[in-house]
């Protein structure tokens, strides 16, 4: 019992610690925000700071089907989490030291291992996070989950808000066109990750026993008869492609201050520290109001700020460039109630011992809305920024009031 004990503590100790060293690299390499500055700063326009995010998007969750028959049927997960994250850290560390090397030469090349590297980062993240959902469920115990996730959410706060302001500083202290900066800022994100690995590395796994593992082919045609057979499958599909809306614009807010109120470098970190105390503080709401009201009225309030959002970045700009934060500070928000109520819709909608199946069934059938940020970079360049943010606007508005109209989504009752 004392050695069950132990072991429950620490894995408990393992994951805390790679959840909050994961959100302090996180918010080195943040997509809405640092990216975006980066990328622009190589001269890239709209149209490739789209595609940067959806290559993010895409290799995150279109490899999860693949992944998820490979990962259900093997003893062991934590070997895939480690590979995962430590593949992660490498694709950082690569990128910054190349960015320190090769960036402000005149070089297209920054931008192309860019890319590349971007896409080893989120396919390890696709494969890391369909091993998470087993290692987490059978490492900590459902009685102390929430407060493994409020003290995770806190711990990841301050460790990414820290780093942040040590960003904000480094920064600062760069000149216009001068990449050394980002390119410490990456090195200082594979650190951080590295340092997560370590967590994965406490974690104690018992192996399962091993399934006969189907061939791919076998496995793949199974989707269908899901698909057809389990309505609440649909509705996970459902939902993940109007909630996806949002993702248009994520990386344009960075590039309307730039074009628009010409902020400094420096300024990049400041937004990037008010969109993580958006999603810190924004948490107890969400929790509260998908307990109450479940997790349908989430993503319907995620819908509405998303609609709101471009509105206000419009209405800042002309109005009160100097608090043009507060437009992260809302999307941190936003971005906080969109992963908590996707979580908890997964995790009550899809059967246990197929959910690593159920996150790739979705992830694959709702790839085309990876394409999103792309679209709004070519729609962008075509008809400037705010004709579509107003565009984006109407469409989340619409989508908030179809999602009003269906009751709960289908979903189960919370309690």
């Amino acid at each position: 019992m004392a050695v069950g004990l132990a072991r429950e503590r620490r894995n408990y100790v393992g994951l805390a610690w790679h959840g909050t060293f994961l959100a302090a690299a996180t918010a080195l390499g943040q997509p809405t925000t640092i990216l975006p500055a980066y990328v622009a700063l190589l001269g890239g326009s709209p149209l490739v700071v789209g595609a940067m995010l959806s290559v993010l998007l895409a290799g995150s969750v279109v490899p999860e089907l693949l992944f998820a028959h490979i990962v259900e049927g093997s003893p062991r997960k934590r070997p895939y989490l480690l590979l995962a994250v430590f593949s992660r850290a490498g694709a950082w560390l690569l990128l910054g030291a190349l960015t320190w090397l090769l960036a402000g030469k005149g070089s297209l090349w920054p931008l192309i291992l860019l890319f590349g590297l971007l896409a080893v980062f989120a396919v390890g993240g696709s494969l890391g996070s369909v091993a998470y959902t087993d290692i987490f469920g059978r490492s900590i115990a459902p009685g102390v989950r929430g407060r493994f996730y409020a003290s995770r959410q806190f711990l990841g706060s301050m460790a990414a808000l820290a780093v942040t302001y040590l960003a904000r500083l480094l920064l600062a202290g760069g000149k216009g066109g001068d990449t050394n900066g980002f390119a410490l800022l990456f090195l200082g994100a594979g650190l951080l990750m590295l340092l997560a690995g370590i967590g994965f590395m406490l974690v104690r796994e018992d192996p399962v026993p091993r399934e006969d593992r189907p061939p791919l082919s076998v496995y793949l045609g199974r989707v269908p008869a899901l698909w057809r057979q389990d309505p609440a499958l649909r509705t996970l599909v459902w939902i993940e492609n109007v909630a996806s809306l949002h993702l248009m614009l994520l990386p344009f807010y960075m590039l309307l201050a730039e074009v628009t109120l010409h902020v400094s470098v420096g300024a990049v970190a400041f937004y990037t520290m008010a969109q993580i105390v958006g999603g810190a503080l924004s948490n107890a709401i969400w929790g509260y109001v998908g307990d109450r009201f479940g997790s349908g009225a989430v993503l319907r309030i995620c819908l509405l700020l998303g609609a709101a959002m471009p509105l206000l970045a419009l209405a800042l700009v002309a109005y009160w460039p100097a608090g043009y934060a507060v437009i992260f500070v809302v999307l941190g928000a936003a971005i906080s109630s969109r992963n908590l109520a996707y979580n908890n819709v997964l995790v009550d909608l899809a059967p246990v011992p197929l959910r690593a199946t159920y996150t790739g069934i979705v992830g694959t059938l709702t790839a085309p809305s990876l394409l999103l940020p792309m679209l709004g970079g070519s729609l962008i360049s075509l008809l400037g920024y705010r004709d579509v943010f107003l565009l984006v606007a109407l469409c989340l508005a619409v989508a908030a009031v179809t999602l009003g109209r269906s009751g709960n989504l289908g979903l189960p009752p919370q309690g």
